[in-house]
């Protein structure tokens, strides 16, 4: 495809059919991952893919602890803390299927990386390997939205014992939980985002 229609394409995907995603694809979009620009080079990036579908139960459920919200009550008690009302309405439509778009897409994809502690990191320098790690997750998005394929990405609030259960050795982050597939409905519409009131030249 090209490449701005790939950009125009991606789409944030959390209910999936259950067709099966071939290894091919799968390995295509990894490999779309590691030509991302990383910091230094360092391209200390490493991929899990959870197909034991016991062991993502486990995962998603007592690790990152995802989980349906469908009391409406519960959900606005849940929003009580924000104040953007883009960013509620993105909730009340999501928090409904936290875990089941982890448990039902065919494939979930953990993308890790290197980096020391965030309560070392003094300057914005030292977030390189986060930022890099991101180029890399947008890489894989793209390259999947080329393939028919969508997904979200996930960040995890506290990682640790996810990391500890899936055998992530000390000194490895979990940027994002990536479930993908191809989408059970035809993909929402985005928001026409437009460069005027955005773009500013020689000052703001």
């Amino acid at each position: 495809m090209n490449f701005y229609d790939v950009v125009t394409r991606r789409r944030t995907v959390r209910e999936f059919s259950p067709a099966p995603v071939a290894e091919a694809i799968v390995t295509r979009a990894l490999e779309a991952g590691l030509k991302a620009p990383s910091n230094a080079h360092l391209k200390y990036w490493q991929f899990i893919l959870l197909r034991d579908a016991e062991r993502r139960r486990e995962a998603a459920t007592e690790y990152l602890r995802a989980r349906d919200i469908k009391e409406k009550t519960e959900i606005e008690a849940f929003l009580g803390g924000f104040e953007d009302e883009t960013l509620k309405k993105v909730y009340r439509r999501t928090l409904p299927i936290q875990l089941t778009m982890m448990l039902e897409a065919p494939e979930v994809l953990v993308v890790c990386y290197k980096m020391k502690p965030l309560s070392q990191c003094r300057t914005l320098f030292e977030l390189n390997p986060l930022a890099s790690v991101w180029m890399c997750i947008e890489n894989i998005m793209l390259a999947m939205a080329a393939e028919g394929l969508f997904g979200c990405t996930y960040t995890p609030y506290d990682a640790g014992g996810v990391k500890k259960f899936l055998g992530v050795p000390e000194g490895f982050e979990i940027a994002s939980v990536i479930p993908f597939g191809y989408p059970r409905n035809v993909a929402e519409d985005r928001d026409n985002e437009t460069l005027a009131g955005r773009l500013h030249i020689d000052k703001w």
